[in-house]
């Protein structure tokens, strides 16, 4: 017999797991943009030092910081952030439009 958990989804249902899990992942996130590429992400701050990014397109096809990165030969997926976005995500903090849980 399964056990019915109060907090967890119905993991024979399909459509709750994936329902659940977009609402994991989709919660809390504010679109961005960067002030200087007019690049837009979607942010989520867990706390004042923990920041989650989405991006929708390809960073280094939008943001000149990644494309030269990646022009340079380093891997898209280990650059951590551009510092003009990461100025932007902070002002978006400073002036309210950016929620920080904890702040």
């Amino acid at each position: 017999m399964p056990t019915n958990w109060a907090k967890a989804p119905d993991h024979h249902d399909p459509g709750a797991v994936a329902a659940n899990t977009r609402e994991f992942l989709e919660s809390g996130l504010t679109t961005v943009r960067c002030r200087a590429c007019l690049s837009e992400v979607r942010v989520r701050k867990a706390s004042a030092a923990q920041t989650s990014v989405q991006w929708s397109s390809d960073p280094a096809a939008t943001c000149p910081e990644f494309a030269a990165r990646v022009a340079a030969g380093e891997l898209g997926a280990r650059i951590d952030t551009c510092p003009k976005l990461r100025a932007s995500i902070e002002d978006a903090v400073a002036d309210g439009r950016l929620a920080v849980p904890d702040a």
